[in-house]
């Protein structure tokens, strides 16, 4: 039977979480007293790894598979900035920080208590989504102005950036909460309290991206009795996605062609057939992949953006992949995907339906806007790691029984 948890270890692992987040999620002004809170955090964090790792240096060297290749992958993935882009800076090199610490607290903490590490995450995300519904309320007009901002969208600041990242950070939220309670009972209030905020936070600032992805999730609240067996709806999704990528990202100028789909596109989603500009984005993007298909550009920043792609960002998951790593990072991380869904599902339990499905719903969110992917491989953890949570809830129960035996 595995150890649970220590107080001490749940209060560790818990401030690592805050800080971590806080640090990532939050969109700080850019100024002198913001730069050093963050220089200091960053500080600690590189304290917090060598705590971390060098007492649990042999656990750490016996990484499993999914950890290894996700480690490989980063290291790869940086390396390859560092060798194509000029102005790639430190921040890379704290990303990986991150990385390495989110992936030490999986191999020491969640695989032995699952319960308590989803119930930190919870807390932590939950609060950010309730703090950012007072400060709508109380600054619906945004936070502050990015004053250097040099995209070609709205420089206007909420919480966590702009309200796509709003929705990204209510997604986390739900998704971890919606395993938490169907896995062990609990937390239903909260649930649906964050389903109310966040719909009416992604609704306020007009993200229609988050609204979908947070009603996909509310349909499978309701409807997850149709799930349990998630394989065939899986296999059925790759497909619908596969072939929805291949004509609306790689050939999405030709869209307007389409009369159905001109008409679902304008008058069901409300959206122009550019999807606000989002076609143009990925013509540009494409033609760019092509001309380096096998690693990409490496990570750039947002001028490099504004001047190539005519816009701030990819605005889609997969083209980011493959512009800052190409082809080979590209597949190499479906190939970790499809290894943690594949470990996930050697397990049954309604959890596990659960995390792998909100994937999905993380998926159909990230075609039209790509998100941070430190907090898109802590989800991939997650859902690896709820094939531990029947055993761990039998285990609780044998010793429930125990003790009062």
């Amino acid at each position: 039977m595995q150890n649970k948890l220590s107080i001490g270890e749940k209060i560790g692992q818990f401030v690592i979480y805050l800080m971590i987040i806080g640090v990532t999620l939050i969109a700080f002004p850019s100024n002198g007293m913001t730069v050093m809170l963050v220089r200091c955090m960053q500080a600690m964090e590189l304290l917090i790894l060598g705590v971390l790792i060098l007492p649990k240096l042999k656990q750490v060297m016996k990484f499993d598979k999914f950890n290894l290749l996700v480690m490989c992958w980063w290291v790869i993935y940086i390396l390859n900035s560092f060798m194509h882009s000029t102005d790639v800076g430190i921040t890379p090199v704290f990303t990986l920080m991150n990385v390495a610490i989110f992936l030490v607290l999986g191999t020491s903490y969640w695989i032995k208590d699952m319960r308590s590490s989803l119930k930190g995450l919870i807390i932590i995300f939950s609060a950010l989504v309730y703090i950012n519904g007072v400060l709508l309320i109380l600054y619906p007009d945004g936070l502050w102005v990015d004053p250097e901002w040099v995209g070609r969208g709205n420089p206007t600041r909420y919480l966590f950036g702009n309200q796509n990242q709003t929705g990204f950070v209510c997604f986390l939220a739900i998704a971890t909460q919606c395993i938490y309670s169907f896995a062990y009972k609990k937390g239903y209030f909260n649930l649906f309290l964050l389903l109310g905020v966040s719909l009416t936070s992604v609704l306020f600032l007009g993200s229609m991206t988050s609204s979908i992805g947070i009603f996909l999730i509310t349909g499978y609240i309701i409807l997850n009795r149709l799930f349990q067996k998630p394989k065939g709806w899986l296999i059925a999704f790759a497909v619908v996605y596969t072939l929805t990528f291949v004509f609306i990202v790689w050939y999405g100028n030709d869209i307007e062609q389409i009369k159905w789909a001109t008409t679902f596109v304008e008058e069901t989603l409300s959206k122009d057939t550019t999807f606000s500009k989002r076609t143009v984005i990925w013509a540009n993007a494409v033609d760019l992949i092509k001309e380096s298909p096998l690693f990409g550009y490496g990570i750039q920043n947002v001028e490099w953006n504004d001047t190539h792609l005519e816009g701030s960002g990819a605005h889609n998951l997969w083209v980011m992949l493959l512009l800052n790593g190409g082809w080979v990072m590209c597949i190499s991380f479906i190939l970790i995907m499809l290894y943690a869904v594949r470990e996930a599902l050697t397990a049954q339990s309604k959890a596990i339906s659960t995390a792998v499905m909100a994937l999905c719903v993380l998926f159909v969110m990230s075609f039209f806007e790509a998100y941070n992917i430190i907090y898109i491989f802590l989800y991939l953890q997650i859902v690896y790691y709820t094939s531990s949570i029947p055993q761990q809830i039998e285990e609780d129960e044998q010793a429930a029984l125990s003790s009062n035996a």
